[in-house]
């Protein structure tokens, strides 16, 4: 498990200065209008945050991967993007 941790840390670490960035002026104002009318405004984006239950204890450090529902899970951070409904940044 530690070792795809690291290959997953190094691939977004080079992926960053092309695919993470904070939305241009143009994509802002189409967020902010379109959350503005889901009761939202002032609003450009939104993270989430889930756990993904791991079918089998991971073999190094596997503790580390308990959480409070009692299962082995990772914890994945997501970012939509409005127009597309597509992802933008997945951690």
């Amino acid at each position: 498990m530690v070792n795809y941790t690291n290959r997953v840390m190094i691939a977004l670490e080079s992926a960053m200065r092309y695919e993470i960035a904070w939305p241009d002026r143009q994509q802002r104002a189409l967020n902010s209008a379109h959350f503005a009318e889901l009761g939202f405004p002032g609003c450009i984006g939104l993270v989430d945050c889930t756990l993904v239950k791991l079918s089998q204890l991971p073999r190094d450090d596997g503790e580390t991967y308990f959480n409070r529902k009692s299962n082995y899970s990772m914890n994945v951070q997501a970012v939509l993007v409005v127009d597309a409904y597509r992802f933008c940044a997945i951690v």
